[in-house]
């Protein structure tokens, strides 16, 4: 608590309240002035700040600073395109988790820099179901260059952690290479078609639906898009090509390098096609996977009526919806199981 108030703010006289005191009486005017106990002093806020923020004050002997955040790194979780990627947290209490990336390479800041600035302005979409899907994409915590620590001078980004995604669609073609259930390659698509419906509905094409950026949660039914540093505006140029993925990039696509919502489904047509141990170039799955299913991701991935039509992600979210009602009945609980 401090003292704001130096003058009664009816007649302007000077006021000397008593220390402690909550209020004063003016001797003036006769007016009671109240003490603002939520005012607190630049100096001491500061002062209290610094000591709340220090990792030392908090148990932790090791962090690396970005900007004014100081974070306890932890397990190494994966090598990017362009990034190393931690799960790391803030050191103080109370703490939050975070993925940190880590840029390697210096001349990959504009991608790496466009990411978070991209990922910044769709946490600002206005766009019908924000307020759910905004929370489905990585959420920026905070950016900068590393001060300390085995990285020290390189960008990071720390981005909000959702416990339970830990798994690539990579790492599941590994586990399972034959294919997974058909029935869980169902609520796999739709997942996964919710999010770009509302990526396309912000003007945004996501450019690189790949294995490596679908995350699918442990025990549960969701799949997280993540790897937006290729992502742009809707007619935008595509800024990138990962070249280990080449199967998975239309080659109309590939061959325009224009952003459009129809080269996301196709790719996430491929996505599908490869967890179930199929051909993602050509979109083709095995015998096991039943026939409509099998028929409808060979034609999107081959983009057969998806831009002539101006089929859009939500309507083939439903179509795949159908589909799989037709093949297995009514939605049931189909968790994918890794080791």
């Amino acid at each position: 608590m401090t003292e704001r108030v130096l003058k009664c703010p009816q007649c302007n006289a000077p006021i000397a309240p008593a220390r402690l005191a909550r209020s004063a009486v003016c001797s003036f005017c006769g007016a009671t002035v109240q003490v603002d106990p939520t005012a607190v002093s630049a100096a001491r806020f500061r002062e209290a700040f610094q000591a709340w923020n220090q990792p030392s004050h908090h148990g932790y002997t090791a962090w690396w600073t970005l900007g004014d955040s100081h974070w306890a790194p932890g397990q190494l979780l994966a090598r990017g395109e362009l990034s190393t990627v931690y799960v790391a947290q803030r050191a103080r209490w109370p703490t939050e988790r975070v993925l940190l990336k880590v840029l390697r390479d210096p001349d990959d800041a504009p991608l790496f820099d466009h990411e978070w600035d991209l990922l910044e302005e769709l946490q600002r979409s206005t766009s019908a179901g924000a307020a759910t899907f905004t929370t489905r994409l990585p959420q920026p915590v905070a950016r900068g260059v590393l001060r300390d620590g085995p990285h020290a001078g390189s960008r990071a980004m720390a981005l909000r952690w959702h416990a339970g995604f830990v798994h690539t669609f990579e790492a599941v073609r590994n586990v399972y290479p034959g294919g997974v259930d058909p029935r869980v390659s169902v609520w796999m698509w739709r997942r996964i078609l919710e999010t770009l419906s509302f990526l396309h509905s912000s003007g945004v094409v996501h450019g690189a639906v790949l294995p490596q950026h679908l995350l699918v949660e442990h025990g549960e039914h969701g799949v997280r898009l993540v790897g937006f540093s290729c992502a742009g505006r809707a007619g935008g140029h595509l800024r990138g090509v990962c070249t280990r993925f080449k199967d998975f990039y239309p080659a109309n696509f590939l061959r325009s390098e224009t952003l459009t919502p129809a080269a996301d489904l196709k790719m996430s047509a491929r996505c599908i096609a490869a967890v179930l141990g199929g051909d993602p170039s050509r979109g083709s799955v095995p015998g096991s996977v039943p026939g409509p299913l099998a028929a409808l991701i060979r034609r999107v991935a081959a983009g057969d009526g998806v831009e002539e039509t101006g089929e859009d992600a939500w309507t083939l979210r439903e179509r795949v919806g159908e589909v799989g009602h037709a093949a297995f009945g009514r939605p049931s609980f189909n968790p994918l199981v890794m080791p």
